[in-house]
């Protein structure tokens, strides 16, 4: 399943920022991914779509792209992994970028998402890897994503907060080429099947620095067929806890004093972070991070 490195492109220049696309089967939703990414306000960048062997026609609906953009490149693997970890470091081996963004084929940025981030790792050299929060659609409903707004004013990402829980979206995620070669990139233990992104930002944050922006940089699509139940996903931590050795928090929900003042402090948390959004981006990303089809 492994590719070998790029050849160099001739005297084609390296794009800053190269986007990792793992995808399987996504022919509803993923032309409308790859245009968020190629729409971005930051145009070097490369777009790389890691095909998990799809057997219906998302493969012609990227070529078809990356015909019309030479930005896009499509890489098929050679049998199917059924693990996100697998076409993740196809791409991040495949990618020539100074910065890896990460997006998964159904979740879209607003267009100025990568411009705010590669600002803030240009600006600050030791940071490793920056996130932003994502607008969550619930099942189709894009208010309750008011309820998954983390509070910009003290969010902080380190060890000992994602030790508490995973406070990263992995579609939000940007991290340096090189801190990914010292670091090295996503577990392929099929134990970590859906946790292999919280792996890697435990191992990130252990050995270098994650910068929070506490602005919407996008929408993840939160669909019921694709999600694991509690038990599975406190199954999948209990064997992050062995693999990792940390000592990691139950994801699960909480007692019900706890849950019920998380959400008489929801309004405030989602205000703080709504505003503050809404007062960097442009008109036109303000209307996308809102809208369901964008």
């Amino acid at each position: 399943m492994r590719t070998r490195a790029p050849e160099p492109m001739g005297d084609t220049p390296a794009p800053r920022v190269s986007v990792v696309i793992p995808t399987y089967n996504m022919e509803r939703h993923i032309a409308r991914t790859l245009g968020c990414v190629t729409n971005q306000t930051f145009a070097s960048l490369e777009v790389l779509v890691v095909d998990d062997c799809s057997t219906y026609t998302t493969p012609s609906i990227v070529k078809a792209l990356a015909e019309q953009d030479r930005r896009i490149r499509y890489i098929r693997l050679e049998k199917n992994s059924n693990l996100p970890a697998v076409p993740r470091n196809v791409g991040i081996l495949q990618s020539r970028g100074e910065y890896v963004a990460f997006l998964d084929h159904d979740d879209t940025w607003t267009r100025g998402k990568l411009a705010c981030q590669v600002a803030l790792l240009d600006k600050y050299p030791e940071v490793d890897m920056a996130h932003a929060p994502l607008w969550v659609h619930v099942y189709g409903n894009r208010y309750r994503g008011l309820t998954r707004l983390p509070n910009p004013a003290y969010m902080k990402t380190t060890l000992k907060t994602l030790l508490k829980r995973n406070t990263v979206m992995c579609s939000s995620a940007i991290v340096r080429k090189s801190s990914l070669d010292r670091i090295g990139g996503f577990d392929e233990d099929p134990g970590l099947r859906t946790v292999e992104d919280y792996e890697l930002w435990l191992r990130i944050a252990s050995k270098g620095i994650i910068k929070f922006q506490p602005f919407i940089c996008g929408s993840y699509f939160y669909e019921p067929s694709g999600a694991l139940s509690q038990e599975n996903v406190g199954d999948r931590i209990a064997w992050l806890r062995i693999s990792t050795g940390l000592l990691i928090d139950d994801p699960r929900p909480s007692s019900r004093p706890a849950m019920f003042a998380q959400l008489l402090t929801a309004p405030i948390t989602c205000l703080a972070c709504a505003a503050y959004t809404l007062a960097r981006l442009p008109s036109g990303d303000r209307a996308q991070t809102f809208n369901r089809n964008s």
